[in-house]
């Protein structure tokens, strides 16, 4: 059905690109030519845990670092922050000394900015000073162009860089602080744009949550049908879809245009991937981590995949059939919540390439067995599915394409080269079965750092 299978893919980049501590290929971009890749430690407990920003020469296949985060030395209010980040309140693990500035890069968009004499590489970073936007005119030399968390230095971090009519808009996303650390949920739900993001100039370009208390965070943004959408996350309701034509002058008029989780309630408890195919906007979702949020005791759900078209009508593509105000939702392709693997809780990454669609799912079933195996050997590992049509799914890579502690497909990118794959390891499940099952002999292909694979 599709251009590629699973032996079309090959490994351009394996065990964190020589820095084995960067677990998540975090974002991509394709910029003058070359494969830009940003990277992520999430522990952020020393100097080693430095997020990066590496290109890819596809003409000789290999990677050249083009920025390393600087290390700094905290006082003691960033000291205690990334105590508390790090968990090392209980272990009574001393206070780090020395700390990278950025411990992760989370999203990169090339946009052209009123001050910008051509199109510059951005990039929004993690960090435990609060999360900036750097820019990059050559794609070698990062500055950053933000104060930390833009705002409020207790935001974590910047996502969804998307560009639309002349502005870029990002979303803050988690929260650091001494009292309180989350990767996603930032201190307020918020949407932010600029025209001249290389002055540092950034304006709220909607209201607080939208106006409703519920949207504890903006997740994901996207362009389609003429308007920029953004997805929230609501543990109590689930996720809402609001779209803009950000006419006039910030903040603009929203529209929302799905609610409560396309009506499964907090099963949906967010938007996780979003893109545009085929002239209708398809948005996937997922309850984080391992499908079940603990906080607020919502799941274990698997992620839905729903298509709207431009008038807001919208269909169920794979997920729980359902009665909706829209009238009854059954799935188009036949197939349950995680295209029936319960253990696919997140469609994490999406993305277009020679006209058929792709999306790569976070599988959290290696960590079950590592947990209630009984010394089974590992099981399971993130998917590759791909459709020509957004209804009829073919699953390309499966099982984290032999290395089961690939857990997650955290990013996609589509280029001339081909489609670029990013994963997320998590080198607890290494730990865990050497401590308590039958050690490494029954792990495949291991990787203690993210692999990046390219479709060809």
């Amino acid at each position: 059905m599709t251009a590629f299978s699973a032996s079309r893919f090959d490994f351009v980049g394996e065990a964190g690109l020589g820095h084995p501590v960067s677990t998540m290929a975090h974002s991509m971009a394709w910029f003058n030519g070359f494969l830009y890749l940003g990277t992520t430690t999430p522990k952020a407990s020393g100097t080693e845990d430095r997020g990066r920003i590496l290109r890819h020469h596809p003409d000789t296949g290999t990677w050249e670092v083009m920025f390393e985060s600087p290390i700094l030395v905290p006082d003691a209010a960033i000291q205690a922050r990334a105590v508390a980040r790090g968990g090392a309140v209980a272990k009574k693990t001393p206070p780090p000394t020395a700390l990278a500035r950025e411990f992760g890069i989370r999203s990169m968009a090339v946009f052209q900015g009123a001050s910008d004499l051509a199109p510059c590489l951005y990039a929004g970073t993690m960090s435990v000073w609060g999360g900036q936007v750097l820019r990059s005119e050559d794609g070698k030399t990062f500055v950053p162009v933000t104060e930390h968390g833009i705002t409020d230095s207790t935001v974590l971090s910047c996502r969804g860089l998307t560009p639309f009519k002349g502005r870029l808009f990002t979303s803050p996303a988690g929260t650091v602080s001494d009292t309180f650390n989350d990767l996603n949920l930032a201190p307020t739900a918020m949407i932010y744009v600029s025209d001249d993001p290389a002055k540092g100039i950034w304006t709220p370009a909607c209201e607080e949550g939208f106006g409703d208390p519920t949207n504890r965070s903006v997740f994901s943004l996207t362009t389609a049908h003429g308007y920029v959408y953004a997805g929230t996350a609501s543990p109590k309701r689930g996720f809402q879809l609001w779209r803009t034509a950000a006419e006039g002058p910030a903040p603009y008029q929203w529209e929302r245009v799905l609610t409560d989780g396309a009506w499964r309630f907090n099963h949906n408890l967010s938007t996780a991937a979003m893109t545009e195919f085929n002239g209708d906007l398809y948005v996937g979702s997922g309850v984080p981590g391992l499908g079940y949020d603990r906080e607020n005791d919502v799941g274990p759900a698997a992620g839905e995949l729903i298509r709207l078209r431009p008038d807001g009508s919208w269909d169920l593509i794979f997920g729980e059939p359902r009665f909706t105000p829209d009238g009854l939702k059954i799935p188009l392709s036949g197939r349950g919540p995680g295209l029936d693997d319960p253990y696919n809780s997140v469609i994490w990454a999406m993305s277009v390439h020679n006209g058929a669609l792709y999306f790569g799912t976070h599988q959290w079933e290696p960590f079950d067995y590592a947990m209630h195996g009984k010394g089974a050997p590992l099981q399971g590992g993130y998917q590759l599915w791909a459709s020509q049509d957004g209804e009829s799914w073919e699953k390309l890579i499966d099982a984290g394409h032999g290395r089961i502690t690939s857990t997650g497909l955290r990013t996609l990118q589509s280029t001339p080269q081909g489609l670029y794959v990013g994963t997320c390891v998590h080198t607890k499940l290494l730990q865990f079965q050497s401590r308590v099952h039958s050690g490494l002999k029954d792990i495949g292909e291991i990787s203690a750092g993210f692999d990046v694979l390219l479709g060809t």
